[in-house]
């Protein structure tokens, strides 16, 4: 984003929040509340309230000029108003706050895809490599697809070890597409939740992948890629 030459960078960077869009939500709540505040006042002006001593409204419903409107209102419809202005500032409130949390969450997705290309940059296309060893079952991980479930550095985790970090709703599912694949020889394709071993926020995965085969038509492996999917909506279901 660029700067104007006349205005000064130190200012900017003091007024600041945080990024742009952080930015935008703040001063735009601040103004949405200064106008809101600018709407009460003009309004109450509008009216001409008695002193709250001898107050005949109070009782009988006195009836009081409006600036606004040819009919005359009461006590009783004042405080409905004001309740109602209340109601509405406190819904503000909370969609504002909705805001933050969403903006929050965007953040992390953001800073997860900026800390993948890191990666890709550094490790090149291994970096999200995965195989399973037909005989030994043992799964063999980027060091990136290690430290994405939770497993050591250099760990070999065994299928039936691997495969406790996905999602119960989704375990079997995959085990089964698994098995068909090395039956088969059908092409793997799944899209399932993990939950990493380190306690770390719940990921969506999508894997893909194909049997490898010796002269004598045997298998050898299953190996592909996984990508993360960045879903939230499929991770809280």
């Amino acid at each position: 984003m660029t700067v104007p030459i006349h205005l000064n960078t130190h200012i900017l960077n003091y007024l600041s929040v945080g990024s742009i869009w952080q930015n935008i939500l703040f001063y735009t709540s601040i103004f949405g509340l200064i106008y809101i505040n600018i709407f009460l006042t003009r309004r109450k002006k509008t009216y001409k309230i008695q002193p709250a001593l001898g107050l005949p409204g109070e009782k009988d419903g006195a009836m009081l000029p409006a600036a606004d409107s040819n009919e005359p209102k009461t006590n009783a419809d004042l405080n409905n108003e004001i309740e109602v202005l209340k109601n509405e500032l406190l819904t503000l409130g909370e969609e504002l706050e909705l805001s933050y949390m969403k903006s929050d969450r965007l953040n992390d997705q953001l800073s997860e895809i900026l800390d993948s290309l890191e990666l890709t940059i550094e490790y090149d296309h291994t970096l999200w490599d995965w195989s399973l060893d037909f005989s030994s079952r043992v799964v063999t991980l980027s060091e990136y697809g290690l430290r994405l479930r939770g497993f050591p550095a250099n760990a070999k985790p065994v299928f039936d070890e691997a495969v406790t970090v996905i999602d119960v709703r989704y375990r079997q599912a995959v085990i089964d597409a698994i098995e068909k694949s090395f039956k088969t020889g059908a092409e793997f394709s799944m899209t399932y939740v993990i939950n990493p071993l380190d306690g770390s926020q719940p990921k969506e995965i999508k894997s893909a992948g194909r049997v490898q085969y010796n002269e004598h038509g045997a298998p050898i492996r299953l190996f592909g890629t996984f990508a993360l999917t960045y879903t939230p909506p499929l991770v809280k279901k």
